[in-house]
């Protein structure tokens, strides 16, 4: 193993473990990038994939719906984190944006997730609300 694999290995278990669901993190398990893939974990569902324009600057935009049931509020989300699985690696997939949807429809929150390029593996949603906020001055 190549010391920047290793370097971006313990990188990605670092912050998985930062994440861990005893620290207030919310995962959605692993979502195949196809319109109407429900994941296991929480029931997260893939419901819109957006391609890029041709000529186009970027990637796909994935609207993902996260149950109410699941997530109390999205006020409290403060960070995002997407992982992207080919074949048996995991990495973080850099440069990615997200939007929460004004409204989403039957009780559920719609997290839009905007990719840098074209994906087409598994991606697996870490929503973490246990940062300290800052305070008021």
């Amino acid at each position: 193993m190549s010391a920047e694999r290793t370097t971006t290995s313990l990188a990605l278990a670092t912050l998985l473990a930062l994440l861990a669901p005893g620290l207030s993190a919310l995962e959605t398990g692993w979502l195949e990038l196809k319109e109407g893939h429900q994941g296991q974990k929480i029931k997260a569902k893939v419901q819109r994939i957006k391609l890029p324009e041709l000529g186009g600057d970027g990637g796909q935009h994935v609207t993902v719906t996260i149950p109410r049931d699941a997530l109390e509020n999205t006020d409290k989300v403060h960070q995002v984190v997407v992982v992207g699985k080919r074949g048996d690696q995991e990495e973080i997939l850099p440069g990615v944006r997200y939007e929460w949807a004004e409204e989403y429809e039957n009780n559920n929150y719609g997290l839009i997730i905007k990719l840098d390029k074209l994906e087409n593996y598994p991606i697996r949603v870490y929503l973490n609300d246990d940062l300290p906020l800052p305070e008021n001055r």
